[in-house]
């Protein structure tokens, strides 16, 4: 009794409605399992896809994208023909996304975080881990290791397209409702990285 009266009796009678709803003598109607799924098709098929095409424009004549939130890696609006695949040796992004050619070539620059090596030097020494000099019992025990900034591309971002990656010209199924708000004037197309490389790290 104490529980109906905290409850209240508009939430008994509530309650008491559902479970006479859900009493009811009416089959349950069924679900065609074509209603179930985005594609609207049997879902035991293996339907084809729809047929896209990504973009025909070569570098330096597209339009660039938004990121989509501030310091999110800009996405490709070129063609990628012939410039994939990546590899340690054989970079083609590098020929206009290098930071010292990048404005004459109309391209995004490689920003500072891929020129630095924020890896601490790890080493085993009579048995123990040495992180930047310090011993330690676990390897989550240095919070920010101490970083080097480089005169080239460290090669942990060697690979692009790990990251960036061109864009179909494809209706999503699901619209898209995120609406960024960048920290930044420049945000929706330049890095903040650019001015403190730490930021959001402490």
């Amino acid at each position: 009794m104490k529980l109906i009266t905290k409850i209240g009796l508009s939430s008994v009678a509530v309650v008491a409605l559902l479970v006479t709803t859900g009493c009811n003598s009416q089959p349950a109607k069924k679900i065609d399992d074509k209603e179930l799924s985005y594609r609207k098709s049997d879902l035991l098929a293996n339907p084809t896809p729809k047929g896209f095409e990504y973009s025909k424009a070569q570098p330096g004549t597209s339009k660039r994208f938004k990121r989509a939130f501030q310091d999110a890696p800009p996405m490709i609006p070129h063609s990628v023909d012939g410039l994939l695949p990546i590899t340690k040796n054989n970079n083609a992004c590098l020929g206009c996304h290098m930071p010292e050619v990048a404005k004459s070539m109309g391209a995004t620059p490689i920003p500072p975080s891929h020129f630095t090596n924020f890896r601490p030097e790890t080493k085993l020494h009579n048995g123990k881990v040495v992180k930047d000099g310090k011993v330690v019992k676990n390897t989550t025990d240095l919070k920010i290791a101490k970083f080097k900034k480089l005169n080239h591309l460290y090669q942990g971002r060697f690979n692009c397209s790990q990251c960036h990656a061109p864009q179909a010209n494809v209706k999503p199924l699901v619209a898209n409702k995120f609406t960024p708000e960048y920290k930044k004037p420049d945000g929706a197309f330049k890095s903040s990285l650019n001015d403190d490389i730490l930021e959001g790290l402490e």
